[in-house]
């Protein structure tokens, strides 16, 4: 901590631990968290920089009503949700004939019964997220020296959000959030639309956690 932070007060201190830990702040708003356990939690992040108690006001005087709104009305631009389970990705080598046999692969996909096809791609990899049904296909189709990660075992969570999210602040920050709090490690993030949806790819077993964190979170009935 150098001199300026030191000259900081400690309400100063707590909204910054605050606002930057969505899980400390979600926690705090819903009462999972203890003002004095969190007090000692800045105690020590700040290096005994300020007294116990003063932490404790502090955090008391935090305006956690207003944050938790704030959080629930992110939520609320959710629109819709869709789980789907046995996907797999697929990381390939990005090479020049590559995104001509991704392009015949695509040919395909039954995109009218649902089938996934999500690609990503980057200076020296691209990533395609598939239904587990279509791996072998894909792995015929690719030089087996391009084929460069498979994982399985994977889910896919759908989020549809209003129009009204795209000039929201924080909203994909809140579904991350919501996600990490229900134990669930995001392995890719896609996006598109209109609407705007966020694809978030995670493992399976955690994957029902994450959703039904989410269903609650934007209050769509089950």
């Amino acid at each position: 901590m150098d001199a300026s932070d030191s000259e900081r007060p400690p309400s100063e201190a707590v909204k910054e631990i605050i606002e930057r830990d969505g899980a400390i702040k979600i926690g705090l708003a819903r009462g999972l968290v203890n003002a004095r356990a969190l007090a000692r939690y800045i105690q020590v992040a700040t290096h005994n920089q300020y007294s116990f108690e003063a932490l404790v006001s502090a955090i008391r005087r935090y305006p956690v009503k207003a944050s938790a709104t704030k959080y629930q009305d992110a939520g609320r631009l959710i629109t819709k949700l869709t789980l789907k389970n046995k996907i797999v990705a697929v990381t390939i080598r990005s090479a020049p004939e590559i995104p001509l046999i991704l392009a015949k692969f695509s040919g395909e996909i039954d995109f009218g019964r649902g089938e996934t096809f999500r690609v990503s791609s980057g200076a020296e990899s691209i990533s395609v997220i598939i239904d587990s049904k279509n791996l072998e296909k894909l792995t015929v189709a690719i030089p087996k020296k391009d084929i460069v990660r498979v994982l399985g075992d994977l889910s896919e969570i759908i989020v549809v959000l209003s129009d009204v999210a795209l000039k929201t602040v924080g909203v994909a920050a809140t579904i991350t959030t919501e996600l990490a709090i229900n134990g669930v490690n995001i392995l890719y993030i896609m996006s598109y639309g209109p609407p705007h949806t966020m694809v978030f790819i995670v493992e399976e077993e955690e994957a029902l956690n994450g959703y039904r964190g989410l269903q609650k979170l934007s209050k769509i009935s089950i």
